[in-house]
C-alpha cells in the first residue's frame, strides 16, 4: 500500500488548494539518447533534475484482480506530430520502460515521489490527435520460475536429441512406459504423486 507524505496528506484532504498532484511520464528506450520526460499540466516543472514539458495526457483506470496480468491504457497527445517521429524511428516504443510518478506541486523539490509504477509498453497505435499506449507489467513476469518443472511421468528431452540418446526412427510419447531409452529418461519418477 503506498502511503502519501504529511504535506502531501494534508494537501489532498483540502478542500481547496493551489497545489495539484501533478502525473508525470518518464519513457525510456534502449534507441533513445536521453528519456522522453512529460508532466500532465499547464506548465513545464522541473523535478528531480530533470524539465518534464507539460503535456495533454490521459490515464485508464489501473485495476489488477490478481488473475490476470496488470494493464493500463495510456493516451498522450500527438503534439502536432512531434511524438509520432519516435513512434515511426523507434518500432512503436514497443518494449520502452515508462515510469509514472506522483508528486505534489509544492513538493518539486523533494526528490522522492509519492507514487511510483514501472511498466513496459506493450503495444502503441496513433492517429492524429492522440498516441495509444498499452502498458503492462515486464516481461519477466511472464516468464517460469523456477526454469524446470519436476514430473513424475514426463521426459522434457526431444526424442532422438543428445540429452535423449535415441538414434532410431520410433518416437515416443515423452513418459516413462513409451521411453525407447528408459535409464535416460528425463523425469522423475521417484517424486510422489499428489498428497
Amino acid at each position: 500500500m503506498n502511503h502519501f507524505s504529511k504535506i502531501a496528506t494534508l494537501e489532498k484532504n483540502k478542500l481547496a488548494t493551489d497545489a495539484p498532484f501533478l502525473i508525470l511520464v518518464q519513457v525510456n528506450h534502449a534507441m533513445l539518447v536521453t528519456p522522453i520526460y512529460l508532466v500532465r499540466n499547464t506548465e513545464d516543472v522541473v523535478w528531480n533534475g530533470a524539465t518534464w514539458t507539460a503535456f495533454p495526457l490521459e490515464i485508464d483506470n489501473y485495476e489488477e484482480d490478481g488473475k490476470t496480468l496488470p494493464a493500463l491504457n495510456l493516451k498522450i497527445s500527438s503534439g502536432g506530430g512531434l511524438l509520432t517521429t519516435y513512434l515511426q524511428k523507434y518500432d512503436g516504443l514497443v518494449d520502452a520502460k515508462v515510469s509514472l510518478f506522483i508528486v505534489n506541486a509544492k513538493l518539486l523539490d523533494v526528490p522522492e515521489p509519492e507514487m511510483e509504477l514501472a511498466f513496459v509498453v506493450n503495444a502503441a497505435n496513433y492517429d492524429e490527435q492522440w498516441i495509444s499506449f498499452t502498458l503492462g507489467a515486464s516481461s519477466e513476469i511472464a516468464d517460469r520460475f523456477p526454469m524446470w518443472r519436476y514430473l513424475t511421468d514426463f521426459c522434457p528431452f526431444v526424442c532422438g536429441d543428445i540429452r535423449c540418446g535415441y538414434l532410431g526412427a520410433k518416437e515416443c510419447r515423452n513418459n516413462l512406459e513409451s521411453c525407447l531409452v528408459p535409464e535416460r529418461f528425463g523425469g522423475e519418477p521417484g517424486i510422489q504423486e499428489g498428497r
